[in-house]
């Protein structure tokens, strides 16, 4: 059977919108949301987006703050016309997310690097670890901002969980180093410190 018969053409939504360049921020302001919802521009001020009953709700929402903004907008439902098509749009979604994955991994390498000079200074402090956690935790929630909008499972997906992995391995030995350092008896103590610096 040709690819042809066999096409189940996917459903869009189709925002189409022009916001006045006064007062300054509006714009800005929607660009960040479609941005947020990980909307894909076909072209200016035009995005798409996977026809899904919560990212129906957000444009709904976005295009009632259009007009407000004193814009213009339409929200329409489309299908793919083509596998062709269909495939280029999904490409460019995904474009999208290996690029904001590729980032994420570039500020896991950063964090496992700040872990390994903290470590080769010894500076096991509760304070210390604090910060370090804090920072963990931004990673996670910026990866599951990512994973909320990779509608199509981006390559570069499995590659962002691989680092995070790697990256709380490493904290994880940090923390016991730093547990190690309020322990009264020092051969323990050594022991994990030696086992949590690179």
């Amino acid at each position: 059977m040709a690819e042809a018969d066999t096409f189940v053409a996917r459903r869009w939504l189709l925002l189409i919108y022009r916001v006045p360049q006064d007062p300054p921020g509006r714009r800005t302001s929607v660009w960040r949301q479609l941005k947020g919802l990980g909307a894909a521009y076909l072209q200016q001020a035009a995005v798409i987006l996977p026809d899904l009953p919560e990212l129906r709700a957000a444009l709904d929402a976005l295009a009632t703050r259009i007009t407000e903004f004193e814009g213009e907008v339409s929200l329409l439902e489309t299908t793919s016309p083509t596998p062709a098509w269909e495939a280029e749009v999904v490409a460019r979604f995904d474009r999208g997310r290996d690029a904001e994955y590729a980032e994420l991994i570039e500020n896991v390498e950063r964090f496992e690097d700040e872990v390994a000079r903290e470590s080769r200074r010894g500076k096991f402090t509760f304070a210390e670890l604090e910060e370090l956690e804090a920072d963990w935790e931004k990673l996670g929630r910026w990866q599951e901002r990512i994973r909320a909008r990779d509608f199509f499972a981006a390559r570069s997906h499995g590659d962002a969980g691989v680092a995070l992995s790697r990256a709380r391995a490493v904290l994880e030995a940090f923390t016991a180093a730093v547990y190690a350092a309020e322990d009264p008896d020092p051969e323990s103590r050594a022991q994990i410190e030696q086992e949590a610096t690179p």
